[in-house]
């Protein structure tokens, strides 16, 4: 099931007004953010939405997000909610991203083994320090992946994106084992991801050369110079002025090589679009 155009683009509107949520409140209460991913990627080459692109990606530097967290009681409205799977397991089906939500629409989401339901989201990816010198980050990224590892076995049928095609080949022959073997351990996520929190706010934004994202999709290039992020600036985005690193072309290489030449193929545009509004 690929999401058709119309379907599409009734998400982004809903997003684009939680993306103008989240930077009035950011501008209210002095907390950084920066758009990331495709989200940036469109802003830059598209001055919006990339037109099949049904999410919307930020950063926060963690002692921004934790303080949004901290007062998203006083902060957020009946409309929206900010979504954190450490507290909030009965919320929602696992997903270890926070997110700002939009509770008034829901989708079915069905890219895994397992169809899920979740609310439009807009997802925030914590921005937190890594260790000094090129050894200890990658013990610590290693460190990390044992953790995700398990993680993503615990909600493996739920989660795992079945339909991409971008995957290393050990990726996809590790799935096709998955699928065959059908029986899944019964461990505790929640503690898993708290586990997994731990180990990515070990170290702080402000004693590192390097930051990271490590929930983000992109595995070891989600470790990125702390300088990409020294000044902020902002970028045209649909009808919108929103935050982005003075540095994205640097981000963008580092991401995407050639982030300026769109896709061709259908594939390659529709990796994640197997969706539709159930509410």
């Amino acid at each position: 099931m690929f999401s058709n155009d119309t379907l599409v683009r009734d998400i982004q509107i809903a997003e684009l007004k939680m993306l103008q949520y989240l930077d009035q409140i950011c501008e209210k209460y002095d907390l950084q953010y920066y758009l990331c991913g495709g989200t940036l990627l469109g802003a830059v080459r598209e001055k919006g939405f990339i037109p099949w692109d049904d999410d919307v990606d930020v950063m926060m530097p963690r002692k921004d997000y934790e303080w949004l967290l901290a007062h998203r009681e006083e902060i957020f409205t009946d409309k929206y909610f900010l979504y954190d799977y450490k507290i909030d397991k009965k919320e929602n089906n696992p997903r270890r991203i926070p997110a700002l939500c939009d509770k008034s629409k829901k989708l079915l989401f069905c890219h895994g083994n397992t169809s899920r339901e979740q609310y439009i989201l807009l997802d925030i990816f914590v921005l937190d320090g890594m260790p000094r010198g090129k050894i200890r980050r990658n013990l610590h990224y290693f460190h990390f992946l044992l953790w995700h590892a398990l993680l993503q076995l615990s909600w493996y049928d739920t989660t795992v994106n079945q339909y991409r095609t971008d995957r290393p080949k050990l990726e996809k022959i590790i799935i096709k084992l998955l699928n065959g073997i059908k029986v899944r351990p019964n461990w505790d996520s929640q503690k898993l991801v708290q586990k997994e929190n731990k180990i990515l706010a070990k170290y702080p934004w402000d004693c590192s050369d390097y930051v990271c994202s490590l929930l983000g999709p992109r595995k070891r290039k989600e470790i990125l110079p702390k300088r990409y992020f020294d000044n902020t600036i902002k970028l045209k985005f649909e009808n919108l002025m929103l935050n982005v690193p003075e540095m994205y072309h640097e981000e963008l290489v580092h991401y995407y090589g050639d982030y300026m030449t769109p896709p061709t193929s259908r594939e390659e545009k529709e990796l994640h679009h197997r969706i539709e509004i159930i509410r």
